[in-house]
């Protein structure tokens, strides 16, 4: 699990950033949990499938047309995963579909910016019920 740990807050200082830095201990506690409910070195291997899945995955922009619920992406301007463009992208082919681009943003919900990322979701889906009224 230490092992576990160590490799997660080192992937964080990759993936994370500067501007809204991971909490250490919070992130030991979450790779605990994976640790627990993952029966040990199986913990990982949900990370692993979501990489193959995304290397096997097409194009899906006509699967995105299709959608016609209100819908809000948010993007950061630093995500070193999943280049800003595509969220864009994702945006563009969404009918209605509003884009946010975080500053300083990447890969990773750090205390910093989980609140306001929660309120901008929370008053997505507020405006989604007065429109649904």
């Amino acid at each position: 699990m230490e092992q576990a740990a160590a490799h997660h807050l080192m992937l964080l200082r990759h993936i994370g950033s500067d501007v809204f830095p991971p909490d250490a201990d919070a992130e030991r506690a979450y790779t605990a949990r994976a640790w627990a409910r993952g029966k040990g070195t199986a913990a990982s291997s949900g990370e692993a499938r979501q990489i193959g899945a995304i290397h096997k995955s097409a194009d899906r922009t006509t699967e995105l047309r299709r959608i016609t619920a209100p819908t809000l992406v948010i993007h950061g301007d630093r995500d070193l995963m999943v280049a800003p463009s595509g969220g864009r992208a994702t945006a563009r082919a969404i009918a209605g579909a509003r884009f946010v681009q975080v500053p300083g943003l990447r890969h990773h919900i750090a205390p910093g910016i989980a609140a306001s990322l929660a309120t901008m979701i929370a008053d997505h889906a507020a405006a989604g019920r007065e429109v649904a009224r």
